[in-house]
């Protein structure tokens, strides 16, 4: 298992990122044989505990890169024994999947079954932690229209509108968001 050095520095040898960190190092055990099955290498990832706001954690790997989890350690602290069982959990399974079946669903039947391999049965995709609303960072929201009615994207949805990155499409109509005109230019 890796960490980054600069996360070793921050939390040193703290008992609670120790623990996540054997956590981690059980499920993946735990997943071995799966991983054998599918001829799938066992991930490494590297442990971070930067992550902020709402999400408790956080499971990144991009093709070629070293797997990376991140964790809340905020959250960590206020909700121990949840968070090292399911939270942590949580994310060791996004790896596995990812390795033994590619891509799929996020939170889809393949990544339910490695939660339940993983003993979770009930697993689901947020946190019900409760959170402290001045740490809680928000996107501003801004005004799309289709032809049935109105909608709010979020600031990295905006963005990716203005800079021809993406376009959003209603459920319902299936026609593409237009940003409102604002009052004020």
């Amino acid at each position: 298992m890796r960490r980054s050095d600069a996360d070793f520095d921050r939390v040193g040898r703290h008992p609670l990122t120790v623990r996540i960190h054997r956590r981690v190092c059980e499920l993946l055990l735990h997943a071995a044989p799966l991983c054998a099955a599918h001829r799938a290498p066992l991930p490494e990832p590297i442990l971070r505990f930067d992550l902020t706001g709402q999400a408790a954690g956080q499971a990144v790997w991009r093709p070629g890169k070293v797997p990376v989890l991140r964790f809340n350690l905020v959250l960590a602290h206020r909700h121990t024994a949840d968070f090292v069982e399911r939270t942590v959990a949580h994310e060791v399974a996004h790896l596995v999947t990812a390795a033994c079946f590619g891509a799929t669903r996020p939170h889809g039947r393949e990544w339910k079954a490695v939660m339940a391999l993983f003993g979770i049965r009930d697993a689901s995709r947020c946190h019900d932690y409760s959170l402290d609303e001045s740490q809680v960072r928000r996107q501003r929201r801004w005004s799309y229209r289709c032809d049935c009615t109105d909608h709010l994207l979020s600031t990295t949805r905006h963005k990716r509108v203005e800079d021809n990155r993406a376009r959003y499409q209603c459920r319902q109509c299936g026609s593409v968001l237009r940003r409102e005109p604002t009052a004020n230019p």
